[in-house]
């Protein structure tokens, strides 16, 4: 049973995530409206989302080092004031011209950025090894729960007003959590910087070893990468397709159903629901499968299915269309978690699973930029949503085909070791 003032902690930290996640998906949310109400062309607004990723995924790396020298606290403080100020600017920017547009869009993702690394170090100074997992899964609850409230937020200030009125309510509220996280930090003893505790306990030891990324076994480091390769792979095709399919979602719904700004935006708020049950079931199948990456190839085969009745159809009706949508986003979520939560673990054999961790990250924020951007230029250059329908089941052709290769090459490892009397086993192979 967790005690009161950690409970406290991993309450303060969700409403923290819950805060961040609003003040950055509220872009993506308004990105409809700001485009018919500005005239911005499709492409600027997806360049300037696109900057949000590539600064968010960047950025990490920079506010991890951080993290592990000044106090986290105080690094989460200045992030909720930074995303105030960029959300409180974005309608200028959005009036002022594209430029203005990338450039606070960009400087809202580095300060993203500046919320989870802190977190995790605070976590893992102020919790118990047992209580660490729980934590983290809370505050992705949290994140999904965001998820719904923003979409919920730009749709309820379109129709009061306009979506100008959701940044402003995001600014505010990202200023009330600094001042809520501020007082509530200083409630607790100061968090040890100096050092964190170790989390490899948490690797499940009765699952097969991986070939370690061991500088003193140059053959096992070079079977290690080649796996890791048309993993890391299939990840930034992952990437695309999860955070394409969240950004232009209302936009989709929009041109194909025929429904207004604030309805669109609404009707997809459903995607976090489907996005949590398929963490659950990802979860039930690699379980039954045996390992994450069967999981994951299972989750990229719905996925397919979904493209391929989208692209045949042209998305159909309203309804079974968008379920479809929903059960495609869904998909890649529960990839997400097999492939980037669940796979570092057991791919580097506990041994280097940061490096690997990074790596994975690292390439999900690299599909997303390629795919914000890059699925409004195809629809621009195409003059509809079929050519991106078309774009998405190769996207995830190729994302299997990368995961059934990274699968072979881990059996012609497996059964190479076994051959020289090796007693590691890869990970990728059950």
């Amino acid at each position: 049973m967790m005690k009161r003032p950690d409970r406290r902690l991993v309450a303060l930290c969700c409403a923290v995530y819950f805060t961040s996640y609003l003040t950055r998906k509220c872009y993506e949310a308004s990105i409809l409206a700001i485009c018919d109400d500005t005239g911005l062309a499709r492409t600027a607004a997806g360049l300037a989302g696109t900057a949000t990723v590539a600064f968010y995924g960047g950025g990490q790396l920079v506010t991890g080092w951080l993290a592990d020298r000044i106090d986290p606290r105080r690094i989460v403080f200045a992030a909720l004031l930074l995303t105030a100020a960029c959300n409180a600017a974005i309608p200028a920017a959005a009036s002022a011209g594209t430029p203005w547009l990338v450039a606070v869009n960009a400087t809202n993702g580095f300060a993203q950025a500046m919320f989870w690394p802190p977190l995790v170090k605070i976590f893992a100074e102020s919790l118990a090894a047992e209580r660490y997992k729980g934590a983290v899964f809370a505050v992705n609850v949290a994140a999904n729960a965001a998820i719904v409230a923003v979409f919920a937020l730009v749709a309820a200030s379109i129709r009061l007003a306009n979506w100008r009125l959701s940044f402003a309510l995001a600014a505010a509220i990202a200023i009330a959590m600094a001042a809520i996280w501020w007082r509530g930090c200083n409630r607790r003893q100061p968090i040890s910087i100096s050092r964190i505790r170790p989390r490899t306990a948490s690797i499940d030891s009765t699952r097969p070893q991986s070939i370690a990324l061991d500088r003193n076994r140059p053959h096992s480091t070079a079977l290690a990468a080649a796996m890791l390769l048309p993993v890391v792979l299939a990840i930034v095709c992952m990437g695309a397709m999860r955070d394409g399919i969240e950004t232009w979602a209302p936009t989709i719904v929009k041109d194909v159903y025929g429904l207004g700004a604030s309805g669109s935006t609404l009707s997809v708020a459903i995607l976090p629901f489907f996005a949590v049950a398929s963490m659950a079931a990802a979860r039930r199948l690699r379980a039954a499968l045996g390992d994450e990456t069967r999981a994951a190839l299972a989750l990229f085969g719905i996925g397919l299915g979904c493209s391929v009745a989208l692209h045949s159809t042209g998305g159909a009706a309203l309804f079974p269309g968008l379920p479809l949508f929903a059960l495609l986003s869904a998909s890649m979520h529960g990839a997400n978690l097999m492939l980037v939560c669940e796979l570092p673990g057991t791919f580097a054999g506990g041994k280097r699973v940061g490096t690997v961790s990074g790596i994975l990250n690292a390439a999900v924020y690299a599909g997303a930029s390629l795919s914000i951007y890059g699925f409004a230029a195809i629809h621009a250059r195409n003059g509809g949503w079929t050519a991106v329908f078309a774009v998405w089941v190769a996207v995830l052709a190729v994302g299997i085909a990368l995961l059934a290769l990274a699968r072979r090459i881990s059996r012609g490892a497996q059964r190479a070791m076994s051959g020289s009397g090796s007693t590691g086993t890869p990970s990728l192979s059950s």
